[in-house]
């Protein structure tokens, strides 16, 4: 289940339960709320998991293309030797072969460069989705402390600090 699913489950949790209104308290099963809890923490390393894979395949797709680039100018270079060792072809090898490292060499950049820009975008989307679920999840938690606060109560539970 997703993390924002149970928080909506909690958010339910919290709207469905009984109000008390000769004391102004609400009465929840803080079983099911500690599950979802429970949950919520099993989830979150989740996407941080997913986070770090999607670094993971950011590397990789760096190291291919530098293995692809190696290999191309590794051909590129063979080929201009073996063209250099044709006396008569000296200067027409020199010349393919440059263009073959260079055309490589371009190749490589633009690989690198689209694999940067598509790696950066599932960072941000993921970054992004982590900021709202975590948002959501303060703000969920914050009208839990509140709920624990109203006036007319006859036990106050300690505060937990928050992490920020």
């Amino acid at each position: 289940m997703k993390v924002d699913d149970l928080l909506d489950d909690l958010s339910d949790l919290l709207e469905d339960s009984k109000e008390l209104p000769v004391v102004n308290k609400t009465m929840v099963d803080k079983a099911q709320i500690a599950d979802i809890i429970d949950e919520i923490k099993a989830n979150l390393p989740a996407e941080t998991r997913q986070a770090k894979a999607i670094v993971a395949d950011r590397a990789k797709i760096i190291s291919d293309a530098k293995k692809e680039a190696e290999a191309i100018i590794s051909v590129a270079e063979k080929k201009r030797n073996d063209m250099l060792e044709n006396n008569e072809l000296i200067v027409q090898a020199r010349q393919e072969a440059e263009r073959i490292v260079a055309e490589a060499e371009t190749t490589a950049k633009k690989v690198k460069n689209a694999a940067n820009n598509y790696v950066d975008g599932l960072l941000e989307r993921t970054e992004t989705a982590l900021a709202a679920n975590l948002e959501d999840f303060r703000k969920k938690r914050q009208i839990i402390l509140q709920a624990k606060k109203k006036p007319g109560s006859q036990r106050t539970q300690p505060e937990e600090p928050t992490e920020e």
